[in-house]
């Protein structure tokens, strides 16, 4: 039997249970028990059963740790389903814009590329949501994942999966009904097909906090809610012959400042400008290509830490026969505010550079 955060069980080899509180590996988790110790305890010793308390626990895992208040809603009953998990308001760190969003949340915080991971589908609007989640597999076809109902501002486990099963979730197919007791307009179905690097998992930088959860996570944007057209919309596109049927692209959530994502500290920053950190596939890429792809990556990062206030911004641009290293020190000739050295090769070997900013 496959547990997830939340669920409620009851030990077989002893009388009592309790919550469960972290996945340790698939054969093993914590059982958080009323005195408020935790006790791991082997799956096979455990049996699940049915609850009206989960969304009250789940509540108190992702709040526990942090200073944020949960918001309610006197309208809305989570007991309705019990796997929604309301979502934070936390405008502290930022504001996501509403939409439908896929998030891989590792259960330690402290250690982001080790250790098991939680998948949730997040519903960030005002609308009921009716969805259907399908796997793309390796040799072709899809598999069916999960299926269900999100009320507005919750979000719903899917799955809780180990570093090597990351693989599975790279690729897939989200499909989303919208449903709202009173409103103007009614919303078309939603489709997505979303793709995740399995590489990213495996990057610190790419673990972000946003508003609606705890901790940090990779958040992936299915449907903005902005790009959801009406039924009356849809009809109108259907009488151009030349329209076609649209499937929304899942892009990662990026922060606003593309500099954001890498920074390490208040007032720094390491960029990776190695190709494979920043196309999917360079295989059909020459070298030309890549070194343009590259060195406008470093100019918008570049200008990004300056329009922000970095003062050093490292960036790994790799050993090779130093056509991007050379490019790099012809285009910070263009400033007049900067300055440049080798980076620590301690940290870095002999491929990064530092670039100082100055403020004045």
């Amino acid at each position: 039997m496959k547990f997830k955060v939340g669920d409620k069980v009851k030990f077989l080899n002893e009388s009592g249970g309790g919550i469960i509180s972290k996945i340790i590996s698939p054969g093993l988790v914590n059982v958080a028990i009323e005195d408020g110790f935790e006790i791991p305890t082997m799956t096979s010793e455990l049996l699940k059963i049915d609850i009206d308390a989960t969304v009250e626990s789940a509540k108190n895992l992702f709040s526990e740790d942090y200073d944020v208040e949960i918001p309610q809603n006197p309208e809305t009953s989570y007991e309705n389903d019990e796997r929604n998990i309301p979502l934070l308001n936390d405008r502290a760190r930022g504001v996501l814009n509403l939409g439908v969003y896929l998030a891989f949340v590792p259960h330690d915080q402290k250690w982001l590329i080790t250790g098991m991971i939680d998948v949730y589908l997040v519903n960030h609007t005002p609308y009921d949501i009716l969805y259907s989640i399908f796997i793309e597999k390796e040799r072709g076809g899809f598999a069916g994942q999960d299926y269900g109902s999100i009320i507005p501002e919750a979000m719903v486990i899917l799955d809780t999966i180990d570093r090597e099963e990351i693989g599975k979730w790279s690729k897939g197919v989200v499909q989303v009904l919208f449903h709202k007791d009173n409103d103007d307009k009614v919303l078309s179905p939603g489709n997505s097909h979303f793709k995740v690097k399995p590489t990213r998992f495996y990057n610190e930088n790419g673990y972000k906090e946003s508003s609606v959860m705890a901790g940090k996570a990779i958040i992936i944007s299915l449907m903005p809610l902005s790009a959801q057209i009406s039924l009356f919309e849809s009809e109108i596109a259907k009488k151009d012959e030349t329209a076609a049927f649209v499937v929304n692209e899942a892009k990662p959530v990026e922060p606003e400042h593309i500099i954001d994502k890498h920074k390490t500290g208040p007032n720094e920053a390491v960029v990776d400008l190695h190709i494979y950190e920043l196309v999917e596939n360079s295989s059909d890429l020459d070298n030309s290509a890549m070194l343009k792809i590259q060195l406008d990556y470093f100019t918008r990062c570049l200008e990004s830490a300056m329009a922000n206030n970095l003062t050093k911004v490292t960036f790994i641009h790799g050993v090779g026969k130093g056509a991007l290293k050379a490019a790099i020190k012809e285009r910070l000739s263009e400033y007049e505010n900067v300055e440049y050295r080798d980076a620590s090769m301690q940290q870095f070997g002999y491929g990064a550079t530092d670039v100082i900013i100055s403020r004045h």
